[in-house]
């Protein structure tokens, strides 16, 4: 398996991953999100098929989306003198694994470059946290890899949950 940049692929191998929605993301609009700087897609390919792929793109987190009481949690582990309004991340777009090579663990190992990646080599731009919108049925996937919410009570019609990782705390 090699992971590679989208922009370095010339044909998108075969992929499905069970959901419509990210399946035409990575065929009709990653190369488009790429050219326009608003995401990049990195795909892990076998010879012939496509295994996985992931979108990343700049986010934040802010005093504003929070409630207090999850603001003064997130704040808690950032020294007193480098509080502010809002602190940057790294937002994890579009995370999809093909229905083949589903349970195999793949997944948490992407998770786990992907923070390695954004924690060891922050010296072009710093992020202190690794967002993600997941699906609901993503939940448990996801805080098994550690990510937090950020909502206290999501309402029940919002289709995702925005979740966190500290990637300074995992260093």
């Amino acid at each position: 398996m090699r992971l590679v940049k989208l922009t370095e692929i010339a044909e998108i191998k075969s992929f499905d991953c069970g959901d419509q929605d990210l399946n035409e993301f990575l065929y009709e609009d990653a190369r488009f999100y790429n050219e326009q700087f608003l995401a990049h897609t990195y795909v892990l390919e076998e010879e012939s098929e496509t295994v996985a792929y992931f979108s990343i793109l700049n986010d934040k987190i802010s005093q504003t989306d929070l409630d207090k009481s999850l603001w003064r949690k997130l704040r808690k582990n950032i020294p007193h003198e480098k509080h502010y309004d809002s602190y940057p991340a790294v937002k994890i777009g579009r995370f999809a694994v093909s229905l083949k090579y589903a349970g195999r663990n793949i997944g948490s190992d992407i998770l786990d470059f992907i923070k390695r990646k954004l924690a060891d080599n922050n010296e072009y731009s710093a992020s202190r946290f690794l967002t993600v919108d997941a699906y609901r049925a993503a939940l448990p996937f996801y805080e098994k890899n550690g990510f937090m919410p950020l909502l206290k009570e999501p309402p029940a019609e919002l289709p995702t949950i925005p979740l966190y990782y500290d990637l300074f705390m995992s260093r």
